[in-house]
Formats: structure tokens, C-alpha cells, sequence
């Protein structure tokens, strides 16, 4: 049979879907074409009970009455996503309906089990072309001879107990009831453009359309969660729910077959340890600055003599703001994708296409950097040297978390061929030969997922690269706030940032500092 792309091309979506083929590979077309059916359809099929001319109780969905008549308000209804099993061995997400039917089986002679009988089902509950007195003693609760809908139900151990009994009687061994979920396809009610699903919040949030479950019936017919049937040709599994008023609805479990979508899956435990590294580092930070600005007014001590010195090339400078500016609005652009249930303001699709560009410019701009500090040997002040290492290490850490308190002079001296202390160069070391380059090759991966599947699955696909992505991003905002806090613990408070503005600081003047040639 003929598909949707036999005739139409997806070229049109260039213009405002970002990953079109990867959007194609995971959606069919009726998934975003399909978003809402205006009429009713079967909603559930009760075999358990028997109306009063002896068929089954049928429930409908997309009306205001699921057992009204012609006169219920027609209201429509929205179908749930599965995966589908194409013929060719994909998978797409695809619109269904899905109807649910709970019927009696028994054990035939042989002990196979077996749907009851249609005569069987009429002659247990029917007496003379009306209902059993026997079960018209239990099932009529206000006892005016007639069976509502609201009575023609199995919601009670006892209504179970009278009409299996009496199947019994008839025969049928070990009479009980058995639900299933036959899933339809929709093919139909295909909508133009200007009515298909086009925001892609739709997908992508919290309360996306993937995230809602679909209603399957009212209660459960004795108790007994139905199931999908095995040869549907769905992939993924779901979830029986119950509401607190006893309504059944199926909730699909996407998650569990393995898609990911951004703005919708994410790991708990991920986003927590990130937030807890992100605010324990601005809570430290923020005691810190407090104990020295108190310690500072309580106790006033004479600013260091100084020294100009040119420190940073306008290259160094140019790099830096630029890698600055990138990581910032990659790290803003990020949390939009993450949480989009949180910034729903900013647009989705834009912040996509922003945040690969900054992307591609801060690769650029870090294989840029990477030549520079290559060619030049600047690359060597990143280097931790064995040497005094450790000593020089100690040094520092007191500083920071003792003389800078008493005013004291840096312990080491900032020179323009050395301008990092061993804790910076080994946190640097850290950043730009760890976390840069993981959250280059998994950003890199998650972008190429349409371009090259295979590569990123090998991987363990977004299921895993989306979760390492988004940690290594909450350490570099981490990095951020303590970064730009031990930026004022220079001379004075912006000494630093003026700095990497102009390229000229102002260093203390160590003791032995003007015996060396290059000071005098």
C-alpha cells in the first residue's frame, strides 16, 4: 500500500522544523497530521454483561456521554502516540485509538482456555427473554426492575461471583474474565497544514501530547486490568492507571522503549546533583566574599604596592570573551531545551537553532585557541609541573582559605610567562582537556544524530549522551560562578576583569621582584 511520502515530499518543513530527516525517521506523517479526530469511536467493548438485547455494553469515546444516544455532544478526541513496527523494521510514532474489551473464558476439555459462548452468556443471564431474578437481586440496586448503565456493570465481587456461578452452571469450567487493548491505526481525518501539530511544545514539554495517557473505560470490569494483545503491531509497552474515581486509562511507555525527547526526558538525579554542585559552590563562594568584605571593613589594611604589567595579547583577550559569551548562552539556550516546562517563554525551535550555532562557534573558536597556544608555547602555562607542585598547591589553598582574610600578598608571583597558580592550572587542565571535549563529542553526537544514527547508538544514543551532556553542563556553570568569584581576589576587586580588557594588570611587587632583568 501507498504511504504519505509516495506522494509528498518533506522539503517544505526545511523552513521551520529543525532535524527534519530525523523528525521523518521517528514520526510518521498522521503523527503530527492527525492531531484531533471530530467524531466518536468505540471506546470499550463490555463482553461481561449483556444489555437488555443480549449483546455487549459498548462505551464510546470523543462524546460528552461514553453511553449516550444520538443526542450526547459530539466533543472528539485526541489519539494516543505509539511506536509503530513498520514493514521494513523501523519504528515511527504513530496516531492509534485504542479499545479495550473484557469477555468470560473457560477451560474447554482439554484445559485450553476459551471465550464463552455467545448462548452460553444469554442463557446465564436471561430467564424467559428477561434477566435472571437471581442476578436482577444483585445487579438492581434501586430495585425499579430495570438495569442502568450504572448497575450493568461487574464493579463488585459479588456481581462476579453471581454470573460466573451461573456459567458454571451451564458448564463452562473455571469461568473467569480476561481484558485486552486492541490497537486501531488512524489513517483518517488527515488535517492541511495550517491545522497539523506545528509547535513543537507540543513534543517537547512536561505536559507534551506523548506525556498524556487516553482514557480506556470507566472502571474495571471485575476488577481485571486489561492488556495490549501480542500481535498488534505496536513496539513499546504502557501502563494500566487507575484515577480515584476508578476510570482506567492506558499510559504509553515511550520511555521505556527507548525514546528520548528533548524537553520531556531528562534523569531526576542528574539535574539534582547538578543543582546541588551548582548552588553548594554559590553558597560557598557567596560566605566567602561575605567573611572578606566584613573582615575588610572591620579592619582596613593598605592596598600592595603594584606593578603594571601586559599581561594578555588582544588575541588571548578576543578568545576568552568570545569562549565566554558562547559557554554563557550555550549554558542559558541548554536549560531552555532542558526545561522547556519552566522557560516556556522562549521559543523552542529557535533556541534549537541558536544554541547549534553558538556550538559551531565555540568549536571554531577553541580550535582557534588551540593553534594559537600550540604555536606559540602558551600551551605550557596549562601544564601542571611535578616540581613544587604540591607545595605550591598548599600555598595557594591557604591563601584562599586564610591570608587572603588577613590581607596577605598572593604566595605566588603572576608573571605574563606564567599567569597560573597550580590550583588554576589544574582545574584548567580539567576543563579543557575533559569536560570541553566530552561536551564537544556528545553535543556533536546528539546534533548528528539524523546524519549518523548508528554512530551515536553505538554510544548508547540520547538515552545516554542527552544525561552526560546535560551534566557536564552544570559543571561548567559551576565552573562559571567560582570562576568569575576568584576574579576578585586580586589586588582589588576588578583588578582581573580590567585586565582582560585592556590586556595591562596591576601585579603586587614580590619581595625579589626587582632583582629579576625583566623588571628592572
Amino acid at each position: 500500500m501507498r504511504r504519505c511520502e509516495s506522494c509528498h515530499s518533506a522539503e517544505s518543513h526545511n523552513s521551520w522544523l529543525p532535524y527534519v530527516d530525523r523528525h521523518m525517521a521517528v514520526l510518521s506523517c498522521e503523527s503530527c497530521h492527525v492531531p484531533h479526530l471530530y467524531a466518536p469511536a468505540i471506546e470499550s467493548v463490555d463482553w461481561t454483561v449483556l444489555n437488555a438485547e443480549g449483546a455487549s455494553v459498548v462505551s464510546c469515546r470523543g462524546t460528552e456521554d461514553a453511553n449516550g444516544g444520538v443526542d450526547t455532544l459530539i466533543e472528539g478526541f485526541t489519539p494516543v502516540l505509539l511506536l509503530r513496527d513498520n514493514i521494513d523494521g523501523g519504528q515511527q510514532l504513530a496516531p492509534y485509538n485504542l479499545i479495550s474489551a473484557w469477555y468470560w473464558i473457560y477451560d474447554d476439555a482439554n484445559g485450553a482456555p476459551r471465550p464463552a459462548p455467545l448462548a452460553d452468556l444469554q442463557a446465564a443471564w436471561f430467564e424467559n427473554g428477561v434477566y435472571a431474578p437471581e442476578l436482577m437481586a444483585i445487579f438492581d440496586a434501586d430495585g425499579n426492575g430495570a438495569l442502568d448503565a450504572m448497575e450493568l456493570r461487574l464493579d463488585s465481587d459479588a456481581k462476579t461471583a453471581a454470573v460466573a456461578a451461573r456459567l458454571a452452571a451451564r458448564g463452562l469450567g473455571n469461568p473467569r474474565i480476561e481484558g485486552e487493548i486492541q490497537p486501531y491505526s488512524i489513517n483518517h481525518n488527515v488535517a492541511r497544514g495550517e491545522w497539523a501539530t506545528r509547535d513543537c511544545q507540543t513534543c517537547h514539554h512536561d505536559d507534551a501530547a506523548l506525556s498524556q495517557p487516553i482514557h480506556l473505560a470507566g472502571f474495571l470490569p471485575g476488577g481485571v486490568a486489561p492488556t495490549l494483545v501480542n500481535d498488534a503491531n505496536v513496539g513499546n509497552s504502557g501502563s494500566i492507571q487507575q484515577g480515584e474515581d476508578g476510570a482506567v486509562y492506558f499510559q504509553s511507555g515511550l520511555a521505556e522503549a527507548g525514546v528520548y525527547i528533548f524537553g520531556r526526558n531528562r534523569i531526576a538525579w542528574v539535574d539534582w546533583v547538578g543543582l546541588a554542585l551548582f548552588f553548594g559552590v554559590l553558597a560557598a563562594v557567596s560566605l566567602h566574599a561575605g567573611l572578606r568584605v566584613f573582615i575588610a571593613w572591620r579592619h582596613p589594611r593598605p592596598k600592595p604596592e603594584l606593578h603594571p604589567v601586559y599581561m594578555y595579547d588582544a588575541y588571548e583577550r578576543f578568545w576568552h570573551w568570545l569562549q565566554t559569551v558562547a559557554i554563557i548562552l550555550l549554558i542559558f539556550t541548554g536549560l531552555v531545551i532542558h526545561r522547556p516546562d519552566v522557560l516556556g517563554m522562549f521559543s523552542f525551535r529557535y533556541m534549537v537553532w541558536l544554541h547549534n550555532m553558538l556550538a559551531l562557534i565555540l568549536l571554531v573558536n577553541a580550535a582557534m585557541s588551540l593553534f594559537y597556544h600550540l604555536t606559540s608555547g602558551a600551551i605550557q602555562q596549562f601544564i601542571p609541573r611535578p616540581y613544587g607542585f604540591f607545595d605550591q598547591a598548599i600555598l595557594q589553598a591557604k591563601y584562599y582559605l586564610y591570608h587572603i582574610f588577613q590581607g596577605g600578598p598572593h604566595p605566588l608571583e603572576k608573571t605574563r610567562t606564567q599567569k597560573l597558580n597550580p590550583l588554576q592550572q589544574v582545574t584548567y587542565f580539567g576543563l579543557l582537556n575533559v569536560l570541553l571535549p566530552l561536551q564537544i563529542i556528545t553535543g556533536g553526537l546528539m546534533w548528528g544524530v539524523q546524519q549518523w544514527p548508528q554512530v551515536a547508538q553505538m554510544l548508547g544514543g540520547l538515552p545516554l549522551l542527552a544525561p552526560v551532556h546535560t551534566l557536564v553542563a552544570w559543571l561548567f556553570a559551576t565552573f562559571i560562578v567560582a570562576h568569575v568569584y576568584l576574579t576578585t581576589t586580586g589586588p582589588t576587586v576588578l583588578t582581573d576583569i580590567k585586565a582582560m580588557l585592556t590586556g595591562w594588570e596591576d601585579v603586587e611587587v614580590h619581595p625579589h621582584l626587582e632583582e629579576r632583568p625583566e623588571h628592572a
